[in-house]
């Protein structure tokens, strides 16, 4: 069924023909680099589709003469409940077979169409229906990416690896701020919208022909394997297996928690900004694109990064920098939204969106390595559920009523709503720091407990 890569060890017939062991493995890893390069960027169009809508808010709002809650549901909830609702199910297949390649590059094109309809929708409830086939088609996708990332990476390097695809957020949401900034100032949102789903399309068509399947659990020790779970699970069996892992249930809810604290924030920023300090879309893309874009890229990389470093010495040890970034980010992210002027606010977006990316590669390497290799699919779309359910869909929800609300208390002032709205969602970020702190506890209280049986 599987169209394995290059082989990773000598093969006799390659060595009776002249071509070294060496030489097959240098071509197996620039293989798989490059299939890890592509899953990096078509995961940056994934964001750039699923983000652009945040810096073009205020015309659609204008447009279509919303309050915030409903605008709060266009960006948020409108996305993120078909990509809740079927994350699991795709994975569930995706877990007992499917050519990941192929679907990923099929879900590409889907979402990129469907964020080209999102510039032709007429009103709130076409705009509405839109935005859920673009939830729906990018829910398969990043499950899909995980296993295939997990089946080419072995585990000491499987950290690093997805510190460098988690890159492909910042970068996406970088170019969606200010391709969308610009386009949509110079044109119209609608025109923005129609540019952001032209790359997906050409990229769908090359990745097939690029990229191969490779075998499921290659990269994993023959020993590992052989302990792992069967290959064919039930759905509600692969389930209970994960819920009777502590940690891995821990790092997901502090994952959903932080996620809904900083989808609440970012989502809203570009509206604050435009607000509060009187700046245009292509000022406030462009400004914020660089900064969120280039910062969280480098936090998102550190965060890979010191995951591997640190990880040697047990997966507990992988936690604690992004434990301490989480604490740190939520003071700068109070003052962010309390000081006077724009450009100090963008300044003080620079160290936030550093120490608060340091958990995303760390969160996902984490759920793959706590899950059997029959099951990463579905714990990466459990995962991606609770981030999304919770952070997605009712992170900017959430912040819109409360800025509704707020607004009304300070007699209408829809900027000074909006900035109580964002510190009360600062907030949740100690709440996931805490998950994370008792996952790392229990991830120690495992590793000892394997020393002690070794």
């Amino acid at each position: 069924m599987h169209q394995p890569v290059l082989p990773t060890a000598p093969d006799a017939t390659a060595i009776r023909e002249g071509c070294p062991a060496e030489m097959i493995d240098r071509a197996a890893k620039r293989h798989r680099t490059m299939i890890l390069l592509m899953l990096t960027f078509i995961y940056s169009l994934n964001y750039l589709d699923r983000q652009i809508v945040v810096i073009l808010q205020e015309p659609i709002k204008a447009d279509f003469g919303l309050a915030d809650w409903e605008l709060g549901l266009l960006t948020g909830g409108a996305f993120g409940i078909f990509y809740t609702a079927m994350g699991v199910p795709i994975a569930h297949v995706i877990d007992r077979g499917v050519n990941r390649v192929r679907l990923i590059a099929a879900f590409t094109a889907a979402w990129s169409v469907m964020t080209a309809v999102c510039g032709l929708a007429r009103g709130f409830g076409q705009f509405f229906v839109a935005r859920m086939g673009v939830g729906l088609a990018e829910a398969g996708f990043t499950p899909a990416a995980h296993s295939l990332i997990s089946d080419l990476y072995p585990p000491r390097e499987r950290s690093a690896a997805v510190g460098l695809f988690a890159v492909g957020v910042p970068v996406g949401m970088m170019v969606g701020m200010i391709v969308g900034g610009i386009v949509a100032q110079v044109t119209d949102w609608r025109t923005a919208l129609l540019v952001a789903g032209a790359p997906g399309v050409l990229v769908a068509i090359l990745f097939p022909l690029i990229a191969k399947e490779p075998m499921r659990g290659a990269s994993d020790l023959p020993a590992e394997r052989a302990k792992d779970v069967p290959e064919r699970l039930s759905f509600l069996e692969g389930l209970r297996i994960l819920a009777r892992r502590p940690a891995f249930v821990h790092i997901v809810a502090g994952s959903a928690a932080i996620a809904f604290a900083q989808m609440g924030i970012m989502t809203w920023l570009p509206s604050f900004l435009i607000r509060s300090h009187g700046l245009n879309l292509a000022e406030t893309g462009i400004g914020l694109g660089l900064v969120s874009g280039i910062c969280g890229a480098l936090g998102t990389w550190l965060g890979g990064w010191q995951g591997t470093r640190f990880g040697r010495s047990g997966l507990h040890a992988v936690v604690w920098l992004p434990i301490v970034g989480l604490i740190l980010s939520v003071p700068i992210y109070l003052m962010v939204v309390t000081v006077g002027s724009g450009s100090v606010a963008l300044l003080l977006l620079i160290p936030s969106s550093i120490v608060g990316a340091l958990w995303t590669a760390p969160s996902i390497a984490l759920t793959q390595s706590l899950a059997p290799v029959a099951m990463r699919a579905r714990a990466s779309a459990v995962y991606i559920v609770a981030a999304n359910l919770i952070g997605v869909s009712m992170g900017p929800l959430v912040a819109g009523v409360l800025s509704d609300w707020f607004a009304g208390l300070h007699g209408g002032d829809a900027a000074l709503g909006l900035r109580d709205a964002m510190m009360v969602l600062t907030l949740f970020l100690f709440w996931g720091a805490g998950h994370w702190v008792y996952a790392s506890r229990l991830l120690k209280r495992e590793g000892e407990a394997s020393e002690v049986a070794a």
